[in-house]
């Protein structure tokens, strides 16, 4: 087992530490999710810099590493998300699992959450993962939900398209030029708004209809190879067809704020 002071963060201008993070999260990803979500973009990496650069207080991201003669060999991803800490990404390189280095990253995140006085955590694991899943709810977190995530057929030739507002079109084009990701925000039927993202050529929009139509209707200005959803469900399935599913997970902090403590200080996730 790692020592406690063995968790580190990982900040802007350790390049080194940061490309092996950007590289670990992105093996993590399930196969059948590969190249669709930001892990994969040409600058995940630089993306990371950047919301690694501000001072550690005013942060929205935490990359949390452990290291072995200097180099990272697992990492966590956690993202501030109003009252909740969400594991964006947890990874252990191949030869260092089973050695207690993801439930150090997670008694680690949960030390984190406490010190920002948050009221829980969160996360999403691959159905299919059953050490992961068994690992998590043997630390305390329960499902909360399932999500689908399904191909978005392309609307046949000669079909009308959906009347689209593009809102923040030059934001979109830098992020994407500087990360090979972005968001997007449309305005569209009775001043609808929804948000899709691309990355590089991967569109991902709203399950239904609605995600069909936008797509439809930007396929000329952004030529997505793939279309995809992600579509809110429950564990018996989803009505059409899927590639992905996904638990989402929860750990509610009983009284958040009691007892702040720094992240170096040690605190069992299993007495919460």
């Amino acid at each position: 087992m790692i020592g406690e002071t063995d968790i580190q963060s990982i900040d802007g201008h350790d390049g080194d530490g940061r490309r092996a993070a950007a590289r670990l999260l992105a093996a993590s990803v399930p196969v059948e999710c590969q190249g669709l979500v930001a892990y994969h973009a040409t600058g995940a990496d630089a993306y990371l810099g950047a919301a690694l650069s501000p001072a550690p207080g005013q942060r929205t991201v935490i990359l949390r590493a452990a290291r072995v003669a200097g180099e990272v060999i697992a990492v966590a991803d956690w993202r501030i998300m109003h009252a909740q800490l969400f594991l964006n990404g947890l990874s252990v390189r191949a030869q260092y699992r089973g050695h207690g280095y993801g439930t150090r990253l997670l008694d680690d995140g949960v030390r984190i959450a406490r010190d920002l006085g948050v009221s829980a955590l969160g996360l999403d694991v691959e159905v299919d993962n059953v050490g992961a899943y068994a690992l998590y709810q043997k630390l305390g977190f329960e499902e909360m939900g399932y999500s689908w995530w399904e191909d978005v057929p392309t609307p046949g030739a000669g079909a009308a398209r959906t009347p689209l507002r593009i809102l923040d079109w030059p934001t979109f084009q830098a992020q994407r030029a500087a990360y090979g990701f972005g968001d997007l925000s449309v305005r569209h039927g009775d001043g609808q708004v929804s948000r899709v993202r691309m990355v590089g050529s991967v569109l991902r929009v709203e399950p239904g209809a609605t995600g069909a139509g936008i797509a439809h209707g930007l396929a000329e200005l952004v030529a997505p190879s793939r279309v995809y959803a992600v579509r809110p469900g429950s564990a018996a399935g989803c009505a059409t067809a899927w590639f992905a599913r996904f638990v989402r997970m929860r750990m509610s902090l009983s009284d958040p704020g009691r007892g702040r403590v720094e992240y170096g200080e040690r605190r069992s996730a299993r007495r919460i």
